[in-house]
C-alpha cells in the first residue's frame, strides 16, 4: 500500500528547502506521526530461494510519540514558533493507510488537515512511512535489514520514510524530504527468522537503535525542509 511514487505526484515535485516566504508564516505547526507499531526483519541471501522475512509488533517502542517529540522539540528551538504534537484517535494511520487510490494519485490528505485546522495550526508536518525504489527490499517504515552478497554480510536497523509539510490554509503540499534508509554495514546483531527468537537485551539493542536511527533521520530531513 505504501509507493515511492505518492510523493512526486503532488504540486511539490522535487524534495528540498520550502520557500522562505511560506517557511515565515508557519508559526503554529501540528505534527504527527504515522510511521505505525510494526518493526520489519529482512534477509536477503545470496538467492531468492534463500530470503527471509518477519514483522513484530511493538507498540511499547512508542515510535511514533518518539517521532513527534523530535520534531516538535526541534522545531521548538526557534522562539518564533510553536508546535504540538496533532490530536487524533488510534484508528488514523489505518484510515490513512486505506484511503490511498491509484486513480486519486495518492494518499488522501484531507482528515489529517483537517484536524490540524480544529487543532488551529496553520501548518501541518506529517511523517509518513515510504518505499523507496532505490532500496526495495527494505519495508516502508523500519526494522532490521541483514544482507548477504558474494560472502560478505551487511545489516542494520533502519528507518525509511518522507516528511511532508502542508499549508492548513491552501491544503497543499509546500515541501517535503526523505528519511532515506542507511546501512553501514553495522554487524552487530545476528540474523534470526522471527523476532520472538531474540534475547531481551537484544530486542533492547534494537530498540535504541531504531530510536537513534529514526531520531538522527528525522533531524536530518527536517532540517533539509528549512525548519
Amino acid at each position: 500500500m505504501f509507493i515511492s511514487l505518492s510523493p512526486l505526484l503532488t504540486s511539490c515535485a522535487l524534495p528540498g528547502k520550502i520557500a522562505n516566504q511560506k517557511l515565515e508564516s508557519s508559526k503554529n505547526i501540528a505534527v504527527a506521526s504515522l510511521l505505525g507499531d510494526t518493526f520489519h526483519g529482512i534477509h536477503i541471501g545470496g538467492t531468492v530461494f534463500h530470503n527471509e522475512a518477519y514483522k513484530a509488533s511493538v507498540p511499547d517502542w512508542e515510535i511514533d510519540a518518539l517521532a513527534e517529540q523530535i520534531i516538535t522539540k526541534h522545531i521548538s528551538k526557534n522562539s518564533s514558533r510553536h508546535a504540538a504534537t496533532l490530536n487524533h484517535d488510534a484508528g488514523l494511520s489505518d484510515r490513512f493507510i486505506k484511503s490511498f487510490s491509484y486513480f486519486n494519485s495518492g494518499y488522501n490528505y484531507d482528515e489529517v488537515i483537517n484536524l490540524a485546522k480544529q487543532q488551529g495550526a496553520d501548518t501541518l508536518i506529517l511523517i509518513q512511512a515510504t518505499k523507496y525504489d532505490n532500496a526495495p527490499h527494505h519495508k516502508p517504515g523500519y526494522g532490521f535489514y541483514d544482507g548477504t552478497f558474494f560472502s560478505s554480510r551487511h545489516s542494520c536497523v533502519y528507518s525509511l520514510f518522507t516528511i511532508n509539510v502542508f499549508s492548513i490554509a491552501t491544503r497543499e503540499k509546500t515541501g517535503w524530504e526523505w528519511g532515506f534508509p542507511t546501512c553501514y554495514g553495522e554487524n552487530y546483531l545476528p540474523w534470526k527468522n522471527s523476532f520472538d527468537k531474540y534475547s531481551e537485551d537484544e530486542k533492547t539493542l534494537m530498540r535504541k537503535k531504531t530510536e537513534e536511527n529514526i531520531k538522527a533521520n528525522v533531524i536530518k530531513a527536517i532540517s533539509g525542509i528549512g525548519f
